[in-house]
């Protein structure tokens, strides 16, 4: 077929592999039934060679699936060229007892053909390994045979959420979580970027560990809160105990204990008590009990993941006492501002409070 069009080494091997279309496929034929004159291409004998070749790396794919061996390209590339020697060697000792008068002369068609033959068992090795290679990429080297990476992202609202194994969590507003479907034999294992509570299942042979930016948080079962919108995380424990480390230190906190790593001396510092209001963002409860303005700026800040500022040093010497319950933003302002006679002021994202101040 003087207009047959020339295939290319991938279409052979999505062919073999039983993937092309009905077009692709016959295509696939007619230029099989159209080399019968060109020795410096591929004909059916060729293709019967492939196909053995790609018959017996299936054949071993199958076997070892249930293992889940390590794919490594090199091995595999290694394996197909044994193979082809094998075969090519075989071919030779028949055309030997044929005739062994006449030595081999190897030409220009026969290395064109050798050329073809190594490009398309590459694809074969291509083929049948970009399953086993899309499986290791997908589930980011989890454990587990049916795992994968979930990311949930948080924007002006909070969300809960319950774990593969039962934790619940809260997460903050602009936050992001990144967890697997279904957690490892021996251990579980999320990331953090943000702020979250976390009520986790005891499983004492798999403890929880959440990454959060350059600290590990670890636990078996317990309720604690991990803040780490920067690299200045903060952990603070409701119920049993957990394991705060970074490279350089590492300190055990137990029931309403609390420490932060201070990324700029790059150690874990432990706080005198738990602050008021760091468990404020779940229950919803804002409580000052004669709190600086400072003080309370700093915490409707953490809460509500805003930019409220003060115009002037001397307004964070005010002192307020009230008690906010599940409040919004805005009120929570129009409160305080009202409290000590302060104007708000809106600058881009910014909100600033204007007045006189405190002695």
């Amino acid at each position: 077929m003087a207009d047959q069009l020339p295939i290319d080494d991938a279409l052979l091997g999505k062919f073999l592999a039983g993937e092309t279309n009905p077009a692709e496929t016959r295509r696939v034929r007619q230029w099989l039934a159209s080399r019968t004159e060109n020795p410096a291409e591929p004909g059916h004998d060729d293709f019967a060679k492939f196909e053995r070749i790609w018959a017996a790396a299936r054949s071993n794919k199958e076997q070892n699936k249930s293992n889940r061996p390590e794919f490594d390209t090199d091995t595999a590339w290694r394996s197909v060229q044994q193979r082809m020697r094998l075969l090519e060697s075989a071919d030779a000792e028949k055309t030997s007892e044929i005739n062994t008068s006449w030595p081999v002369q190897r030409t220009e068609s026969t290395t064109s053909w050798s050329q073809i033959f190594y490009r398309i068992a590459a694809v074969l090795v291509l083929v049948s390994s970009v399953g086993w290679l899309s499986y290791r990429l997908l589930f980011m080297g989890s454990d587990h045979p049916a795992a994968r990476m979930v990311t949930l992202v948080t924007a002006n609202q909070k969300l809960s959420k319950t774990l593969p194994d039962g934790t619940t969590i809260l997460l903050n507003r602009h936050s992001t979580l990144t967890y697997p479907t279904a957690f490892a034999d021996d251990r579980r294992d999320i990331t953090l970027t943000g702020e979250a509570f976390f009520n986790v299942t005891p499983d004492a042979n798999r403890p929880f560990r959440i990454k959060a930016r350059p600290t590990v948080i670890q636990v078996v079962g317990t309720s604690f809160s991990v803040r780490a919108y920067d690299d200045n995380v903060s952990v603070a424990v409701r119920t049993g105990k957990v394991r705060f480390s970074s490279k350089r230190k590492a300190v055990l906190l137990t029931p309403n204990q609390q420490a932060t790593f201070e990324a700029s001396a790059d150690t874990i510092r432990r706080l005198p008590q738990v602050l008021a209001n760091v468990f404020a963002y779940k229950t919803g409860q804002l409580v000052f009990d004669n709190e600086p303005l400072r003080e309370v700026v700093k915490a409707i800040n953490q809460v509500y993941n805003t930019d409220v500022r003060l115009a002037n040093a001397r307004l964070g010497n005010c002192r307020l006492t009230t008690r906010f319950d599940k409040t919004t933003l805005d009120t929570v302002l129009s409160v305080t501002a009202e409290t000590f006679g302060l104007r708000i002021r809106h600058l881009g994202q910014q909100v600033i409070l204007e007045g006189n101040g405190c002695e």
